[in-house]
């Protein structure tokens, strides 16, 4: 395949002349442009983010920050990057960087159009193989075949977001060689309990796609995918009925009890013939397993059995409202758990109805809101969804009423923690050491991170997320701040000031005092004395 493909270089040396003689060398041709130049690491890292290049030329030696530095820098946050060491010197201790830091090429001043053109092609052959091996046909219908059954999953799940599906979403599935026009369909739904133990949980589920694949091999189509809901599956033929498929489920539940002791419901809808159907069929499912722990008839529930139940719409009254979020805020411990206990003995005479708990639900999710909102707590804390999709999920009520116990006193318990609360711990113990070292020109995140006993990345997360600035800065700042004070109030020189505020460079000093306040140390000086 031929490529087209313009890569983009950036160049970075102290010397602008170098710099200039290297962009001259390269071949307007070549399929190279040049996107950006720096005359120093630190500078180049800003080029680097808003460039993403594809090959940076830089030299070994510049102040500031040099080039092995900023190759380390690159292979970390950049991995795909070529990068091309620029010398003036036979600096053979650099071989070894060189080699761990997969440099590509290394070039000696004087630099001639030769190398250049040399060392870029060599650059291109691999930035081309790169580039074929993303868009080659032959691999992406082997990465096709591999990744099918995720592909026909992932379609079947977009139609759970669908209140309707037309001739249009049915079509789709042709690129899969799946029919949905033909025969009729049951939709049913296995959900398996949710225990900690997430491999074995997983085990079971491919135990089950094994199990119902084998009981319906007979049959013209078997689909299924996992969704938020469990395990959707859909069983496809020209004649078939409830009575024909309750012995093969049946004989899935036995199978599963012998390998596995997990617990598992299925929820049954009822026949269709028309697939555009299918998502009111998928709430038929989703409504018999809802009722599971309420109607006491095992592990299959048919829809056709529920529908017509008498239902008890469940609803909290506004003084019982009130009272379980005064007994939630004020009240003890034993005081919280025989609420509970006394909400769940309110419903064991309903067991032989169906229990509409919507709005239930709703008026105890809003009660936990207002809860968690007063303590300043934040409740997804402490759930994977947020709380009405976690009161959802329960089909039974003394189970909901025990996770909700125990999350109020997960939400009191980080009321109490809160006001000690380790980020903040963290950040000031940060601050006050930068504050009493920003003078040591060899401070570092690094070297705070050490000494705090945390990761680097954890306390580059603080700084952005609680200051809204990087720790660099934050540390230039403080320095700043300090040399300005120095510059006012006493008459030392600007190479003293430099030192004492962390810097072994005058000039890098004047650079960044310059950079910060708009004014070089001398301008700053004279200006406050005027």
């Amino acid at each position: 395949m031929m490529i087209e493909q313009n890569y983009k270089i950036i160049l970075v040396d102290d010397e602008e002349e170098i710099r200039n003689r290297i962009a001259s060398k390269i071949p307007k041709n070549m399929g190279f442009d040049i996107v950006g130049y720096a005359s120093n690491g630190a500078d180049a890292l800003d080029v680097i983010e808003k460039q993403k290049p594809d090959v940076v030329f830089t030299d070994i030696r510049m102040p500031f920050v040099d080039g092995i530095e900023l190759s380390k820098t690159i292979r970390k946050e950049y991995p795909t990057t070529k990068i091309v060491f620029i010398s003036g010197y036979d600096e053979f201790i650099y071989a070894k960087e060189a080699i761990d830091l997969d440099v590509i090429s290394y070039l000696s001043k004087p630099i001639t159009a030769k190398e250049v053109i040399e060392c870029l092609n060599k650059v291109k052959i691999q930035l081309d193989e790169e580039y074929q091996n993303l868009f080659n046909q032959e691999k992406l219908d082997d990465v096709y075949r591999a990744n099918l059954p995720a592909l026909i999953e992932n379609q079947f799940n977009t139609l759970l977001h669908l209140s309707a599906i037309s001739d249009q979403d049915l079509e789709r599935f042709r690129v899969f060689d799946i029919n949905l026009r033909q025969g009729k369909f049951i939709v049913g739904i296995i959900e398996i309990e949710d225990i900690l133990e997430f491999l074995k949980v997983e085990q079971l589920r491919i135990f089950l796609i094994n199990l119902l694949g084998k009981a319906f091999e007979n049959y013209l189509n078997l689909f299924y995918f996992n969704s938020g809901y469990g395990l959707v599956f859909i069983i496809n033929d020209y004649q078939f009925n409830h009575e024909s498929i309750e012995p093969l489920l049946y004989s899935i539940i036995l199978k599963k009890n012998e390998f596995s002791p997990i617990n598992i419901q299925m929820g049954i809808s009822d026949i269709f013939d028309d697939f555009k159907q299918f998502p009111n069929y998928l709430i038929q499912a989703k409504k018999a397993l809802s009722y599971a722990n309420y109607l006491n008839i095992g592990n299959v529930i048919y829809y056709k059995d529920i529908s017509t139940r008498k239902t008890i719409e469940l609803q909290l009254t506004k003084d019982e409202i009130n009272e379980i979020s005064y007994t939630l805020k004020f009240k003890s411990k034993k005081d919280i758990h025989q609420l509970f206990e006394d909400l769940s003995k309110n419903h064991d005479n309903n067991q032989n109805y169906l229990l509409n708990k919507q709005y239930y639900v709703i008026n105890l999710a809003s009660i936990f809101v207002e809860f968690s909102h007063s303590l300043h707590v934040n409740l997804r804390d402490f759930l994977e969804l947020d709380i009405l999709e976690s009161l959802i999920k329960y089909d039974d009520l003394p189970s909901m009423f025990e996770f909700l116990e125990d999350l109020t006193l997960k939400i009191r318990l980080a009321n109490i923690e809160k006001s000690k609360n380790q980020l903040n711990v963290i950040l000031d113990k940060t601050i006050s050491y930068l504050n009493t070292n920003y003078m040591d020109s060899s401070l570092s995140m690094e070297v705070v991170a050490d000494t705090l006993g945390v990761s680097s990345s954890y306390l580059s997360m603080l700084f952005k997320k609680e200051l809204d600035t990087s720790f660099n800065q934050f540390l230039i700042k403080i320095r700043m701040d300090q040399a300005r004070e120095l510059l006012k109030f006493t008459h030392k020189k600007i190479s003293e000031i430099a030192s004492i505020v962390g810097y072994n460079d005058v000039y890098y000093f004047s650079y960044s005092f310059k950079k910060y306040t708009k004014f070089s140390p001398r301008e700053y000086r004279n200006d406050q004395k005027t």
